[in-house]
């Protein structure tokens, strides 16, 4: 008996107690055939791997318990629902061909039965099988919205990302940041070293700007010498401190420097009820208004009181 636990008991659990006692709501737990097959049936439904996610997590808050699910993979983390205040956590793997891709963290507010560990594993297991597809789905995904020069996001990848922000922004009353900017004398590295010197320029001021932003903000290129940033959960002052940051990182960069290389910044804040197309035009407009005031510098546009 003690052979079979160990077998089925996952050496990265945090936690190592069960509870051997079944109860009469854990049995209520258990999924019946027609149960489980309505789980798989809907897992089927999306290949989104935030949505999957999702599902998965209510599924197993509503069979289980579950008080937090956290999936780690690559760099990348979802996690829905909140630890409870004594978290009891178990860890699974989702493997491909021997090789770890996934780590799924379930919290439970309580110890874990056997019937309930067993349970667990067998939705994980099922869940496990769309996961991967979708995690090819997102990757493919990710791959596609990503500038191939510098790895920002393209301007599909802005697209999305903006009209995420705004239906956030009108849903929970929260404004976001709108950066648009232009590097100063790139034009000239083109022309006297060559378009090589001038990729590297571009991929040396992907990485400054990335270095310069917060976690949440996003950052994208557009084409040409022109990026922008999306800021969350900023509004005007927060706009300025950031764009500050980032045109002062530009023109201490040395080698940036060695090519006479600035930036020149337009900075909107999005409000509720606002346009997607109206806070990308004033902050276009405010560029246009760096540019002619001579460069390296940065310039806020009014504030929509729509």
């Amino acid at each position: 008996m003690l052979e079979q636990l160990n077998q089925v008991y996952d050496s990265s659990l945090k936690d190592s107690f069960f509870n051997l006692e079944p109860s009469g709501q854990e049995s209520r737990h258990k999924l019946d055939h027609n149960q489980l097959n309505q789980f798989i049936q809907t897992l089927l439904t999306t290949i989104d791997l935030t949505e999957l996610s999702e599902l998965y997590f209510e599924q197993l808050s509503t069979t289980l318990q579950l008080s937090e699910l956290k999936i780690q993979f690559e760099d990348n983390q979802v996690c829905f629902g909140k630890p409870p205040q004594k978290p009891y956590i178990k860890s699974l793997n989702c493997a491909r061909l021997g090789i770890n891709i996934a780590t799924m963290q379930y919290t439970f507010s309580q110890p874990v039965s056997i019937r309930a560990w067993q349970i667990l594993q067998q939705m994980h297991m099922n869940f496990s099988y769309p996961f991967k597809n979708a995690l090819e789905h997102h990757k493919m995904k990710q791959f596609a919205m990503k500038d191939f020069l510098t790895s920002l996001g393209n301007r599909a990848n802005y697209n999305e990302t903006i009209a995420r922000l705004a239906n956030q922004a009108d849903r929970r009353h929260e404004p976001f940041g709108l950066l648009v900017m232009d590097m100063d004398n790139f034009k000239q590295v083109n022309d006297t070293h060559g378009h090589h010197e001038g990729d590297k320029v571009l991929v040396t001021c992907a990485k400054t700007i990335l270095s310069s932003l917060r976690e949440s903000d996003f950052a994208f290129r557009f084409g040409g010498d022109e990026f922008c940033c999306l800021l969350s959960d900023a509004d005007e002052s927060v706009n300025a401190l950031i764009a500050e940051r980032i045109r002062k990182a530009i023109s201490e960069e040395p080698f940036l420097a060695t090519h006479e290389i600035s930036s020149s910044i337009g900075t909107a804040t999005y409000r509720e009820n606002d346009s997607q197309i109206g806070i990308f035009s004033r902050a276009d407009e405010a560029l246009y208004k760096a540019k002619h005031a001579g460069k390296n510098c940065v310039v806020a546009a009014k504030i929509c009181h729509k």
